[in-house]
């Protein structure tokens, strides 16, 4: 049955092709020809399609308006908003805890003073982040605090 099908297909597909039709008239049957040909040379990309796109850029920090990429670029406004809205829900946890973290660490960073900031950037400069993530762990008592974090992050955005 399915190899029957597939002939009758081929064959109308031949017909449309070549033009051969059951009218009488002899008007050509190709004008739907093309139009499948040209759908078919071009990929159909789904707002899933373009949510994978959005998550593997999410993944990498790669964080961006995908709206003109091949994956994201048929969709409207409405759908490319729902998709980045969905990866966002599914990061928000994620999101907010970092947020908290940073919030923290700018804190600690602002009672500093000049020169203590400055220390910390040479410090980091010449060794690494690891000596200051070390008299952060001397120095914070919340066990939950990412040390080795923290101090990443104020070398990347305060020093």
């Amino acid at each position: 049955m399915r190899r029957t099908v597939l002939t009758l297909t081929a064959l109308i597909a031949l017909c449309a092709a070549t033009g051969c039709s059951s009218d009488s008239h002899g008007t050509p049957a190709t004008a739907p020809a093309p139009a499948t040909t040209a759908a078919s040379s071009e990929p159909a990309y789904t707002i899933d399609d373009c949510k994978t796109l959005l998550e593997e850029d999410y993944n990498a920090d790669n964080v961006h308006d995908a709206s003109d990429e091949a994956e994201c670029q048929g969709l409207s406004e409405k759908e490319y908003t729902e998709a980045v809205g969905e990866v966002l829900k599914a990061h928000k946890d994620e999101i907010l805890k970092d947020a908290t973290d940073q919030t923290l660490y700018d804190e600690a960073w602002d009672s500093l003073d000049a020169d203590t900031q400055q220390t910390i950037c040479d410090t980091m400069d010449e060794e690494g982040t690891e000596p200051v993530a070390g008299l952060l762990d001397l120095t914070i008592t919340d066990p939950s605090v990412d040390t080795g974090e923290m101090a990443q992050y104020l070398y990347d955005n305060k020093c």
